[in-house]
């Protein structure tokens, strides 16, 4: 069956506003009275039926014709609303399930981004089945292999970060001292948990979704490079802002949230394509969220205090990052 390339642009963006929207308003979903939850909500049906379509276009195989064929922009709606029906659906259950009831909340909070960081790994591996050279791209990308470039890199550009605020301060006449944050179970955690969601997220974004839009835009009438990429990272990074949006706060708060999300998005789409490590990207990404969670060693005053918001160490890790995997991508070009 071919479409309309109007009507494939129309399903495609209509299923990744909905996949944005779905964590904050999955409580809203309509659902059956008559069968269980996990099963009887409307995005379960939503992508069975894509599953039974997609199973049909491959039978099929190619048909030529005008427009666009339905079982190419399948792929990409199966990405989408199936991580979102597990996410939504079986991970509370199930952690709550093995997790021991004695925990205090900041245990369990801790031990749930590991939990969940799991589980995207395991849906990633399932729905990049969809898509065979979306699979491949995406796991060349997140070959282990790339792992030690990767935490070379970040820890360069964290040095980097670090000794230039050092080197700032002394300039301008004063050392600050640097409070690292308490040693212990739940910081481990912490770190081990980020860490994990982490690249999870990046595999799933930068890596899954990024691919596939890129590899979908000639098909949907975008045929030059740049656009394609940039097709792919505009997608992406709105589905992720979306997705990181914290519903309930001022209109004023909830704007800046989302352009700092969407900002992120389209940067560490920007460093999985110059570096094609998304052990890097993933890296970053764990920084970011140790940082925001205050995980990480911050300058401060005399009364204990943090000098510097958070903002002022994610920014300078975004920068320093950039300009080490550009130059990393430099040298290897130059060396062949």
């Amino acid at each position: 069956m071919r479409i309309p390339v109007s009507l494939a642009w129309v399903l495609v963006l209509l299923t990744c506003f909905t996949a944005g929207l779905l964590r904050q308003f999955h409580d809203e979903t309509p659902r059956s009275p008559y069968v269980p939850p996990v099963v009887g909500s409307l995005l379960f049906a939503a992508w069975v039926f894509l599953l039974l379509v997609t199973v049909r276009e491959w039978k099929r195989g190619a048909v030529p014709g005008p427009g666009v064929r339905l079982g190419s922009i399948t792929p990409i709606l199966l990405m989408l609303l199936v991580e979102k029906w597990v996410s939504l659906s079986l991970y509370n259950p199930l952690f709550y399930w093995i997790a021991p009831h004695d925990a205090t909340s900041a245990q369990l909070d801790a031990w749930f981004h590991a939990f969940g960081g799991a589980g995207l790994l395991g849906v990633c591996v399932v729905v990049a089945r969809f898509s065979a050279p979306t699979a491949r791209k995406t796991w060349r990308r997140a070959s282990p292999q790339r792992w030690p470039s990767a935490v070379l890199q970040i820890l360069v550009a964290v040095v980097a970060v670090y000794g230039g605020l050092a080197l700032l301060t002394w300039l301008l006449g004063s050392e600050l001292p640097v409070k690292w944050p308490r040693a212990g179970s739940l910081l481990v955690w912490t770190l081990a948990g980020q860490a994990l969601l982490g690249f999870a997220e990046e595999v799933y974004y930068r890596g899954l979704l990024l691919s596939e839009v890129e590899r979908l835009a000639p098909r949907l009438g975008i045929r030059n490079a740049a656009g394609r990429r940039w097709t792919a990272l505009g997608l992406t990074a709105a589905v992720f802002g979306m997705e990181h949006l914290r519903v309930g706060v001022p209109l004023e708060e909830m704007g800046r949230q989302l352009v700092f999300t969407v900002a992120l998005g389209l940067l560490l789409g920007v460093l999985t394509m110059l570096s094609a490590n998304l052990h890097l990207a993933g890296a970053l990404h764990a920084w970011i969220n140790w940082t925001l969670l205050g995980a990480v060693p911050r300058f401060v005053d005399s009364t204990g205090r943090s000098v510097l918001p958070s903002g002022t160490y994610i920014g300078l890790a975004l920068v320093a990052t950039l300009l080490v995997a550009y130059a990393v991508r430099r040298r290897r070009l130059a060396t062949g």
